[in-house]
């Protein structure tokens, strides 16, 4: 037990909140869920590559290593997929994911069972004569994906990752989500976990299975299919931005591996932004006011106005509109809307 006073003098550090600003929290459990064929893996995929580059499509996130459980997914699917992405919208960075993305297709050397969150240990060791089953329990394991420096974690999907149980059981998904509180726990809160998930057959109600997954989860996620794309809405969230979406849409590619054409997809974020809007994002990133921003983008002569006036009306639209889609923060930079 630590007083506040004891809290405040040991941590004057920079202790960052958010693995990605305002979509996911440091060294929390998050939830991503959607109906088939509304790109979960997609996102997912996006979601570690941000990562793993520091990016800042969804939010400036932290940097570091990401471990991809495609409990899903066959490996040759998620390889060009994870392949079409990374050339396609990180072509300077590829060496980088290359070495720091880490797939388990629950053919890991390092696992005798299954990957399964209900289990008591994260890995099992072959026993012995001298030694009975055993393994390293999750606590200790999560020390191993600080050392490691492992960001984020990604389980796609919830349901394969709890073997031998169902999604509506409530004391086996509080079991699942124990073991993974755990695993951060033992990383310090170093690491975050993403796992993806689907939704009911009546997707307006939410999340297939019990209600322990939206109670006890901080974050959740939902993709929305929209006429001219998707969105990826903060359902639940700490953030200022709760209930704020993100636009994106989904890209066909043609990828050459081992000189063999093979068709994928990718998602690609904020693409229905034009170039005002994008200058505006542009120029916020960096750091500018919004009296900046609006004196830049006039000069730039974007916007088709005429007047003064008429630019200052279309500009507080598109503003607020970027505020309610999430591409940028009004408090962050002190600005009124």
């Amino acid at each position: 037990m630590e007083s506040l006073t004891e809290l405040l003098t040991k941590n004057k550090g920079k202790e960052e909140r958010w693995l990605i600003d305002n979509l996911m929290g440091m060294g929390e459990i998050a939830i991503m869920y959607a109906p088939k064929d509304h790109h979960k893996t997609g996102m997912a995929l996006k979601i570690a590559m941000e990562v793993l580059t520091g990016g800042s499509e969804l939010g400036a996130s932290q940097s570091g290593k990401v471990i991809y459980y495609s409990l899903d997914t066959p490996r040759v699917e998620m390889m060009f997929r994870a392949k079409a992405l990374m050339e396609n919208k990180y072509p300077l960075q590829q060496e980088e994911i290359g070495s720091n993305l880490s797939f388990n297709f629950n053919h890991n050397e390092r696992h005798v069972r299954d990957f399964n969150l209900l289990s008591d240990y994260y890995y099992y060791e072959e026993a012995t004569d001298d030694d009975p089953e055993g393994g390293v329990n999750w606590f200790w394991d999560g020390d191993n994906l600080a050392y490691d420096h492992i960001r984020l974690i990604i389980i796609d999907t919830l349901s394969k990752g709890i073997v031998g149980a169902g999604i509506n059981d409530d004391s086996q998904i509080r079991t699942a989500i124990s073991n993974l509180r755990k695993w951060i726990g033992g990383s310090g809160g170093y690491t975050s976990v993403l796992l993806i998930h689907h939704s009911g057959k009546d997707a307006s109600r939410g999340m297939m299975g019990t209600s322990i997954l939206s109670n006890d989860i901080s974050t959740v996620l939902k993709i929305k299919k929209k006429k001219d794309g998707f969105e990826l809405v903060r359902e639940k969230s700490k953030s200022p931005l709760s209930g704020k979406s993100i636009p994106f849409k989904s890209r066909s590619v043609v990828i050459n591996h081992n000189d063999e054409l093979h068709e994928s997809i990718y998602v690609d974020i904020g693409t229905g932004l034009d170039e005002f809007d994008a200058q505006i994002v542009e120029q916020f990133n960096k750091g500018l006011s919004k009296k900046e921003i609006n004196g830049n983008t006039r000069l730039l002569g974007l916007g088709n106005n005429t007047t003064d006036k008429s630019f200052a009306v279309s500009f507080n639209r598109r503003w607020n509109k970027l505020i309610d889609t999430g591409f940028i923060e009004n408090k962050k930079q002190d600005n009124k809307t």
